[in-house]
């Protein structure tokens, strides 16, 4: 009997460390596999670019739930077999890591909010620009006296109209029509512009507050798996998480 016992005690042992060398090394694919992701999300750098710290960001959380479930297995893993110090030591590597990684994850929160602002003052300056060239060309054509000044006038702009070597109206008809087309295209610039702008606030509050929500939950899992030596553990249970430990 206690040879079977001991038969059966030696059997499940081994099945747990083969387990425990399974868990591992599917974990440490997982994560090398998110990580090398976020690489080439993260390619070219723009460190001051406003878009790539967003895309990067993106990157960031799109890998997180992949590092998460990889982090848990090479954890597992060392539960599994509690007798390796490999397994251990890389345990609280990983767990010292993940609690950091936690912190990184509630920074991204306000940061994301930066970086957009940013990055749509970026692209409102350009439609600005655009806004600021359409009035100097009313202004040149209002201020333009005969036909030599508009030409003159028309030529010097950076994109240049299509002009014919001779009009086919009086000038005061070509200036008045020409004045019309420009007021219309400044109506539709500005129009456009609004809409636009609307379009991206939209978006932009649907992402911030999706990887707002998705930062939070990630972060509390890796501080989960941090347990006591991460640094966001203590204020996580002051709130109720984390009672199951108690």
């Amino acid at each position: 009997m206690e040879s079977a016992s001991s038969s059966r005690g030696e059997a499940s042992y081994r099945s747990s460390i083969t387990a425990s060398h399974w868990f591992a090394l599917v974990g440490w694919v997982l994560i090398g596999s998110s990580l090398s992701s976020l690489l080439f999300a993260a390619l070219p750098v723009r460190l001051v670019d406003a878009e790539w710290q967003l895309r990067l960001i993106s990157g960031l959380l799109a890998s997180s739930t992949i590092l998460l479930l990889g982090t848990l297995l090479v954890c597992g893993a060392q539960l599994l077999n509690l007798r390796s110090q490999k397994l251990e030591k890389r345990s609280q590597v990983l767990r010292l890591a993940a609690g950091w990684f936690a912190v990184l994850l509630l920074l991204i929160i306000p940061f994301q909010f930066y970086a957009g602002h940013r990055a749509s003052g970026v692209v409102q300056t350009s439609e600005n620009q655009s806004i600021q060239l359409v009035k100097k060309i009313i202004q040149g054509v209002r201020a333009s006296n005969d036909e030599a000044e508009l030409r003159q006038f028309l030529a010097s702009l950076p994109s240049p109209p299509p002009v014919p070597a001779r009009f086919e109206a009086p000038f005061p008809v070509i200036k008045q029509r020409l004045l019309t087309n420009f007021d219309s295209r400044l109506n539709a610039v500005n129009y456009q512009a609004g809409v636009l702008r609307a379009q991206r606030l939209e978006k932009f509050i649907a992402d911030a507050t999706r990887n707002s929500v998705q930062a939070l939950l990630i972060a509390i899992a890796f501080s989960g798996i941090a347990g006591e030596s991460g640094p966001l553990y203590g204020l996580f249970q002051r709130i109720g998480l984390f009672r199951y430990r108690d």
